[in-house]
């Protein structure tokens, strides 16, 4: 008597290891693509603090000009940030978020449009600060003498 079912097991083998090994793959992708989103959210997030460390040490820096003087006319730092964290704009806004004694207290929140992370600095100075939003690149902290007021233009 001939066997007939003999034939069926190579490829019954072959769809069987195919099987496994598109699932094997498909999962090892689906891990990997979590992992990588992970890791730039991460690094974005790290970025945006620096950013914001940075822009804040010129804040600090132009306060100190201020505060140097006995009657400050005219104090002017013009830096530059990167225009984009991880191939995409971000912004940075400048909160007050309260007094204390001749200090003020501010918030820097930097935010990026790609993820959904932002990074905050807090800041205290002598020379209250106009609140104000702008995007990276170059930016102008200017003293205005009428005001009594740090002003950040781009």
């Amino acid at each position: 008597m001939p066997m007939h079912d003999r034939g069926v097991s190579p490829a019954v083998g072959f769809v069987t290891t195919l099987a496994i090994t598109l699932l094997l793959v498909t999962s090892l992708f689906t891990s990997t693509g979590s992992l990588v989103s992970a890791e730039r959210d991460s690094t974005v997030q790290s970025e945006l603090d620096v950013l914001g460390n940075r822009f804040a040490d010129q804040l600090t820096a132009a306060d100190a000009l201020v505060r140097a003087t006995d009657a400050p006319t005219t104090v002017r730092v013009t830096d530059r940030l990167p225009e984009r964290v991880a191939g995409e704009q971000y912004r940075i806004a400048i909160e007050q978020t309260g007094t204390s004694g001749d200090a003020y207290q501010y918030r820097l929140v930097v935010t990026s449009a790609s993820v959904e992370v932002s990074a905050v600095v807090d800041l205290k100075t002598g020379t209250q600060i106009e609140e104000t939003s702008v995007t990276g690149g170059e930016f102008v902290i200017s003293y205005d003498a009428a005001t009594g007021t740090l002003e950040v233009t781009q």
